[in-house]
């Protein structure tokens, strides 16, 4: 009995992981049927600052998982 519920648990547990694939293939495919924003070159600048100081302070970011996270909810 306890090794079928195991089976079963592992099993679940491929499928959410099959999931979170499936809605990270989704979310590219989404990406990439979008047209390119423009923005300003102001922004832009600022934009690049920010990006290489969270590269110096990762710490202050967000790894990828919790971008998509909070994008997707």
């Amino acid at each position: 009995m306890v090794e079928s519920v195991h089976g079963i648990v592992r099993r679940i547990e491929k499928i959410e992981r099959e999931l979170e694939e499936l809605k990270l293939e989704l979310l590219k495919l989404q990406i990439e049927r979008e047209e390119p924003e423009v923005i300003a070159d102001e922004l832009y600048e600022e934009l690049v600052k920010k990006a290489e100081h969270l590269k110096k302070h990762q710490d202050e970011g967000l790894t990828a998982e919790e971008a998509i996270k909070e994008l997707t909810e």
